[in-house]
């Protein structure tokens, strides 16, 4: 709170900001279907809508009925403001505790044979689930091959694959640079992901580490003294045209699989600039923006 205070709640803005985008492009519209494919699967469904039951209306579940309400509130709030399905999915573990006692006391009511089959099934269903969730989140088959389905249905597991190979073009294009634009060469990335991989595996080729206007890496500014020469990674032809002196593409962003992501389709190419068109202080003023 008090770097907050400090930092005029910068937080503030960037939430605003990142809803109004998730708002605009379609991304809060599944809020409900997402609760029963997303944030769960459709095989604990069932479980965590029992333990819902149990917290509000068995006997044995009101003296923890706060774990309902701290589920629906959130609910409410989240359905109404228009927030993204996987913010309801911290929720979901004390539904499944609640769930699992009121099956455990339905099932001892049952005579063993019942009582066996309906845990059978049951386990077995969490299992298919199980499974179907780790294919689908986790890369448990190498990138190229037909197993890997969740490249085909998980945007985020397309878009950790690259980053090395950047970095180590960016290196390259470096390299290639005279001596002079060399020692004052910056590193430009346009996004988080960009940055982050340039800090993370820059070091080992002698790389700077890398700026960028979103979120708190415009807090860290450009640096002192400032590029001279720019590496720029992340935006287009026509940004960098715009706003920076000499620009020319240098290399392209490609991974080694030909897998299409952020960074190969929309921003493939890497560009060498001189130093921005108005002085730097002016330029990274206007630079701020989220992401």
């Amino acid at each position: 709170m008090i770097w907050l205070a400090r930092h005029g709640f910068v937080s503030l803005d960037f939430l605003r900001h990142i809803h109004a985008r998730d708002v605009q492009l379609g991304r809060t519209a599944g809020f409900l279907r997402d609760q029963f494919v997303q944030s769960t699967n459709l095989f604990t469904v069932p479980l965590w809508l029992a333990g819902l039951i149990f917290l509000f209306h068995a006997p044995q579940g009101r003296p923890f009925q706060l774990l309902g309400w701290m589920f629906a509130i959130p609910f409410a709030l989240f359905f109404f403001a228009h927030g993204r399905g996987y913010y309801q999915a911290a929720t979901y573990p004390s539904l499944f505790a609640a769930g699992a006692v009121w099956r455990e006391r339905w099932i001892t009511s049952l005579s063993l044979g019942w009582a066996r089959l309906v845990r059978g099934a049951t386990f077995a269903a969490l299992a298919v689930g199980g499974v179907l969730a780790a294919a689908i989140l986790l890369p448990i088959a190498p990138i190229g091959s037909p197993r890997n389905v969740g490249l085909r249905f998980n945007g985020e597991l397309r878009e950790e694959i690259g980053w090395p190979e950047m970095v180590e073009e960016i290196a390259r294009i470096r390299n290639s640079l005279p001596v002079p634009a060399r020692e004052g060469v910056g590193i430009l990335a346009g996004n988080y992901g960009e940055a982050g991989a340039i800090n993370l595996y820059g070091p080992a080729y002698g790389l700077p580490r890398a700026i960028s206007g979103i979120n708190t890496y415009w807090m860290r500014g450009y640096g002192n003294p400032s590029p001279t020469t720019l590496i720029v990674v992340g935006f287009s032809r026509e940004f960098v045209e715009r706003n920076f002196e000499s620009c020319g593409v240098a290399g392209r962003n490609t991974n080694p699989y030909g897998i299409k992501n952020e960074e190969s389709v929309y921003h493939p190419d890497i560009f060498v600039c001189g130093a921005p068109r108005e002085p730097w202080p002016e330029f990274w003023q206007k630079f701020k923006y989220y992401g």
